[in-house]
Order: structure tokens, then sequence, then C-alpha cells
């Protein structure tokens, strides 16, 4: 028998995306699962950004105990609700928000693992939350409560396309995301598909691996050969439960012993899923949710593709 769980915004990598049949060449990646980045065209994704003030704060709250939600706007619908997600390669827009803007959409797809995704792709206007502000934004569309049951509340889900305009802070503490001045020119996107990943590396029985920080996944997903790779002596208990992960992903559940994040190590329950191909994300072990990290605040840099702690 095998036990299913929801562990995040529906489990499903999208890693390498199709071009959009339109004039416009969109590569799409998104979130809902462990949803690990993908790779984008060489080109910017929007036409202009506003300056960031540093340490300026927007409010969020926590949806489902881990999704970070804030207020945002999409042209003049105001007031919406956001999930951001570093998961998520390019932003996703519900259908409601795209049919009141009157916006014209066009077929998409995308690759993930085994099977392809249909998609509507759209330009918005302009898209703002806190002090990130965007025009004629590249973007999905899509009815964002089918894509998961905890999306269900949210009218966007905010990808790295737009989370990379701005390094910040999440403060758990006082629930505010801060945001930090950002030198440097609009990121486009790259060929290589770790460029839209935030890393952090983590020990397992003393053996380093690196992992992608997905805020839009609850706990922590290791690629089963790929963790045995890097961990020859790898001690794996006999222990273990057979779940499916969202509608589709089966993995084993079990509590890994010797899991160091940070400083401390400690016995942590972990997924143990199937590697995807070799040439999908290399070098990465796994996927990780914030919750994973028990942290006061998070430091995002998405110039260095890193994150902190404290």
């Amino acid at each position: 028998m095998k036990l299913r769980i929801s562990s995040g915004l529906a489990l499903l990598f999208l890693v390498s995306p199709l071009s959009c049949q339109t004039a416009t060449s969109l590569q799409s990646g998104t979130a809902a699962q462990p949803s690990v980045c993908g790779t984008v065209q060489a080109h910017k994704h929007c036409d202009q950004v506003s300056g960031i003030a540093d340490g300026a704060a927007l409010p969020f709250r926590l949806s489902d105990g881990f999704l970070i939600m804030v207020q945002g706007r999409i042209g003049t619908q105001t007031n919406l609700r956001f999930i951001l997600d570093t998961g998520a390669t390019i932003s996703i827009v519900d259908s409601r928000i795209a049919d009141k803007l009157k916006l014209p959409c066009h077929p998409a797809e995308s690759l993930s693992f085994d099977r392809k995704l249909a998609w509507q792709a759209t330009t918005v206007p302009e898209v703002q939350f806190g002090q990130v502000r965007a025009k004629n934004m590249q973007v999905l569309v899509g009815h964002v409560g089918e894509y998961s049951e905890f999306a269900k509340k949210a009218d966007a889900i905010i990808g790295m396309d737009l989370l990379k305009l701005s390094n910040f802070t999440i403060d758990f503490d006082t629930h505010k995301v801060v945001f930090h001045s950002f030198n440097q020119e609009i990121p486009a996107g790259t060929r290589d598909p770790l460029s839209n990943c935030l890393l952090f590396e983590i020990r397992v029985q003393n053996h380093p691996i690196q992992l992608v920080l997905d805020t839009g996944f609850q706990g922590i997903l290791l690629f089963e050969e790929r963790l045995i790779a890097s961990a020859p002596s790898l001690e794996v208990p006999e222990k273990q439960q057979k779940v499916i992960v969202g509608d589709r992903l089966h993995a084993k559940q079990m509590k890994l012993r010797g899991v160091a994040i940070g400083s401390s190590s400690q016995d942590v329950t972990v997924l143990l899923a199937k590697s995807p191909a070799a040439d999908v994300l290399p070098g990465i072990v796994g996927v990780a949710g914030i919750p994973a990290l028990n942290a006061h605040r998070v430091n995002f840099n998405f110039a260095e593709r890193t994150i902190n702690w404290e």
C-alpha cells in the first residue's frame, strides 16, 4: 500500500522547456512539486524595471504554513495574491486575471521529465509586488487552482523571472520581505539550466551534496542514484514508506541519519525518488523547501545564485 502525500505546489519538474509556438519565443518552466528550474532563452523577459530602494519592506503571510504569499498588481488588477516560488522558472498568471485584462493568449507547451504540458502564454502590461515592477512581462497562463491544491488561494505564482530582479530577505520574525538594492542590469536568461536556480549545500553522513532551494516545496526530496553516488557509504534505514507525492511521483519516505543543514546534524525525514536524466540539473542531488532551514531570516542573492540564513 502506498501513502499519498502533498508536499508543495504539486510535484512537477519542468526541466527542458519547449518554446512557445508564437512569434515570440517563450521558454517555460514552472514550479509545481519540487519544481526544479529549467532553461530559458538568452533574452530579457521584460522591458523595464523600477529602481529598488534598499530596505523597503513588503508584508507577507504564510499560506499552508510554508508558502510565501504577498499582495501584488497585474495591470489594472490590484490586491492580488502572489505566491513567491523560487522553483518556478517563469511566472504563471491565473486565467481569471488574463480574462479580466482581455489579454491575447497563445498555445505553449513545456516538457516535464516524461510528458509534455500544455499552457497558454501571454504578455502582461505590468506586474508589481513591493519594490519590484516590470513591464511587458512574458508569462504562462493557466488555472492555478487545478495546478495544485496549495495554489487555490493564489492569483499568480511569481517565478525566478521576476524574483531575480532584486535581492531580498524573507524575515519570518516580522513576516516581511525586505528588498535590497541591486546594482546590475536585468539578468538575462542563459542556456545553463542552473542559472535559474538558487543553490545551497548540506551534508549527509559527512558527505557534501548540493540542493536547489524551492520555496514552493515543503520538505526535502533527494535523487536516489545521485545521493548514493555522492555518499557511497550511505546508511539507509530499513524502515521505509512507499509514497506518491502529489498525483504521480513515486518516492520512498524515510528518516535519514546524520543530515547537517547548517551547523547541526540530526535525523531528518526525507523523500527519496528516482534521479532525472544525467543532463538534467547535473550535480544537483535534490530539492529542499524553506522549512528545512528552520531559519528566522533567509537572504537571497540572485547575482550569485546563493542563499544564506540565520
